[in-house]
């Protein structure tokens, strides 16, 4: 089986309910194709230079911008285990020839260079340079990824600790997998160092905390979370994910995982769940989060979201649960368009709610959930009032994060469950008709 990536022009796009806009052979201007995988994994596109670089299995690819073939590096099969370590396979462990399943492929623009993420050794990073992805390879000895095909993996560059805005991190999230000694030691959501002398490590550790978040122990085989899209904007960086409601239930729903990026102990961390719901069929909703963008309104569809064209919009794509098997998504689909700043504002109400004592505390694949207990110490959300002006609520936003972890650290360890919510009740999720219902054509100008 060969792979194809192409580029298409289109003249028109439908809205996603409605009739698609075909894609014709005269529409093709140009395609790569390689018959030697099976798929492409990953592919990200430089700003500066309009390259293209791709990741499959056992291959990474640099393009020209006119998807010509400039690099082919080969990085797998390889002989591997799930039994070997990070650094090394001992000479008792079972090893075979392993496929490397390409898992991360991210752009760092402060040091021009491609980090691309395996599945061999645990998942693995290489540091390449951009102009030449074959010139040099850095391998780094730390796990980082998912360590086999089926297993989620997002990862993404933004601020982060230890100087954020100057410093970048990169954040990963992982879904944990079964079968090896070694994967409890990956953390389910992270921020890695970028550093020359750290790289990849935790951005920031202490003795019990820093930047990464486990699922505990009790909880990480029986609770999957598949981890679908990563984004940063205003001071916060955010995961879409697809997970079950709780412990204890079969029903699979989608959330936004939010953490601070100056919060070097993710006391930040916070979930609540998103929807996608069609009114105009009867209020059905669409449960499971498969894709994501985040980007800038049109005029019409910043006019319809009461934002400027200058306000991020997170663009989602959801499926319902397959009737048979609930994480497995069906053939129907819908689009959902989310304004970033309601999006905060809904974080905020939900952390509001906790500190004044109402719903649970506490994520019970983390932590035990308690009742939430009245503290008194977040007063303010963070809303614009009609003489603030946009840069006073970005400021605001950023010292609300302040005031969390502040509390947060002159109350542990039960405030920090505070800020582990995951509200079920319709007035703490994140709803959302799907476009269709609204009347929005989301690429119009």
């Amino acid at each position: 089986m060969k792979c194809i990536l192409q580029i298409a022009l289109l003249m028109a796009i439908a809205a996603i309910t409605g009739s698609a806009a075909s894609v014709t052979s005269k529409d093709i201007v140009k395609s790569f194709t390689d018959k030697h995988v099976q798929a492409f994994n990953h592919l990200v596109v430089d700003k500066n230079t309009g390259r293209v670089y791709i990741g499959a299995v056992n291959r990474l690819y640099q393009l020209s911008p006119d998807l010509d073939l400039v690099v082919e590096a080969v990085t797998g099969p390889k002989m591997d285990s799930e039994d070997c370590s990070v650094v090394e396979c001992t000479t008792s462990t079972n090893t075979k020839l392993t496929d490397n399943v390409n898992k991360a492929l991210v752009i760092d623009y402060t040091t021009t260079r491609l980090i691309a993420c395996g599945t061999l050794s645990q998942g693995i990073c290489t540091v390449r340079p951009l102009h030449n992805i074959s010139e040099w390879v850095h391998e780094i000895r730390e796990a980082v990824v998912a360590n086999n095909a089926s297993a989620s993996t997002v990862a993404f560059i933004a601020p982060g600790p230890p100087n954020p805005p100057v410093s970048q991190v990169m954040y990963v999230g992982v879904t944990f997998t079964l079968g090896s000694p070694y994967r409890s030691e990956v953390p389910a959501v992270s921020s890695r160092s970028l550093e020359k002398e750290k790289m990849f490590s935790i951005a920031q550790t202490a003795v019990t905390t820093g930047t990464r978040m486990f699922v505990n122990s009790l909880a990480r085989e029986r609770y999957p979370i598949t981890y679908v899209y990563g984004f940063a904007s205003e001071g916060f960086s955010y995961f879409l994910t697809t997970q079950m409601k709780s412990t204890t239930s079969n029903q699979y729903i989608s959330k936004l995982v939010r953490v601070c990026h100056d919060d070097e102990n993710y006391y930040s961390y916070t979930e609540i769940p998103i929807d996608c719901i069609s009114e105009a069929q009867g209020g059905r909703k669409y449960n499971l989060v498969q894709a994501g963008y985040v980007g800038k309104a049109g005029s019409d569809l910043a006019s319809d979201l009461g934002i400027t064209a200058q306000d991020d919009v997170l663009f989602a794509v959801f499926s319902e649960s397959d009737p048979d098997i609930a994480s497995k998504p069906s053939n129907l689909s819908a689009l959902c368009v989310y304004s970033l700043k309601a999006i905060r504002r809904k974080f905020m109400q939900n952390i509001k709610h906790c500190f004044s004592g109402k719903g649970q505390r506490g994520l019970d694949f983390i932590s035990p959930s308690h009742q939430c207990v009245p503290t008194g110490h977040l007063k303010q959300l963070v809303y614009k009032t009609p003489t603030e002006s946009e840069q006073d609520l970005r400021n605001r936003i950023i010292n609300s994060c302040d005031m969390i972890k502040n509390t947060l650290g002159r109350y542990p360890p039960e405030a920090k469950d505070l800020i582990l919510q995951a509200f079920e009740d319709d007035p703490t999720t994140i709803t959302r008709k799907v476009a269709a219902d609204l009347g929005l054509s989301p690429w119009k100008d």
